[in-house]
């Protein structure tokens, strides 16, 4: 088995050869250091993937067909050679003390297999959110507390149905762990899925410290809510497959999904994707949904695109 300290971070990347290196250089400043920072491009039309190379060891390039963030972290997973694999997106950048303090939770809950921080988003201009956690829904399924660090039990997993504080590049994984590799096929929710699947199997543990900075950039999946939202139907209609529910979860993640389905629908209706907010309309339930807004919603499914789009823009939706 690899050394406890042995860490390494995986970064992917499309596009980014003006900012990835603030990511990196965030890694570089690290107290202490992984053992290797592993840059999975994919598929960017830009210099990206030689920004990346110039830097040398201990940075390594993976060039690959542009396939999307979640195949570009399954091939930095693959590759990773440390006991803990940390995420850090090519746009965000880490705490100094990152790192350290995710070890140091680590050791003290040595059973803990995910161990993730606080983070805050900002514009160029201005703090957009001071921090995740203070949203709410985290604080309560702590088992145990020491100072920053907090042992999770299973109550997470529920929460992190409706409201999940885990976020990708504030992550650190354990290498090897049956299921760890995010699913390909959703879109812009494949980090929340994943970080679901993990919470039913395994042990999470958090430091209570904002120790990631995510920036926000014209390019962020929040711009596409229709197409996010119906990942994440996907993501709860999945999950509702699995066999080792309780009744009481089982009960939540319906009542969750059919929330999400009303704001797939919603969402994918403002944005002029008709075709595909029909397609979600069908399986929600009349009682989920009145009568004269789903007619309202259908109707307005079949306007052009761009009618679509310019009435909601007027509504300011």
């Amino acid at each position: 088995m690899a050394s406890p300290e042995k860490v390494s971070v995986v970064i992917p990347c499309y596009n980014r050869q003006e900012i990835l290196p603030r990511s990196i250089d965030s890694v570089l400043a690290q107290s202490i250091r992984p053992s290797e920072i592993i840059v999975v491009d994919d598929g960017s039309q830009d210099h990206s993937a030689e920004v990346a190379e110039a830097y040398g060891a201990p940075v390594t390039v993976i060039r690959q067909a542009n396939a999307g963030a979640a195949a570009a972290r399954n091939r930095g997973i693959e590759a990773a050679n440390g006991e803990w694999i940390a995420f850090l997106d090519s746009d965000d950048e880490w705490h100094p003390e990152k790192i350290k303090r995710q070890l140091d939770a680590s050791r003290r809950f040595p059973g803990a297999d995910l161990i993730f921080c606080d983070t805050m988003t900002r514009s160029a201009d201005r703090i957009l959110m001071p921090s995740r956690f203070s949203l709410g829904g985290l604080y309560g399924a702590e088992v145990q507390r020491d100072g920053d660090k907090l042992l999770f039990g299973p109550d997470l997993f529920q929460r992190m149905i409706t409201q999940s504080r885990v976020i990708t590049s504030a992550a650190m994984v354990r290498g090897g762990l049956a299921g760890f590799a995010f699913p390909e096929d959703i879109w812009g929710s494949e980090d929340w899925a994943l970080w679901l699947d993990l919470a039913k199997h395994y042990t999470f543990a958090a430091v209570d410290q904002i120790l990631v900075t995510m920036h926000q950039q014209g390019d962020n999946i929040s711009g596409t809510k229709g197409r996010l939202y119906r990942n994440d139907v996907k993501v709860i209609e999945r999950l509702l497959e699995c066999g080792e529910l309780t009744d009481v979860e089982r009960q939540h993640i319906r009542a969750v999904l059919q929330q999400r389905r009303v704001g797939a629908v919603y969402h994918s209706l403002v944005r002029g994707e008709g075709a595909e907010a029909r397609e979600i309309l069908r399986d929600i339930p009349p009682g989920n949904l009145g009568r004269l807004k789903r007619l309202a919603y259908n109707g307005f499914s079949f306007l052009p695109r761009k009618l679509a789009c310019r009435i909601a823009a007027l509504r300011g939706c």
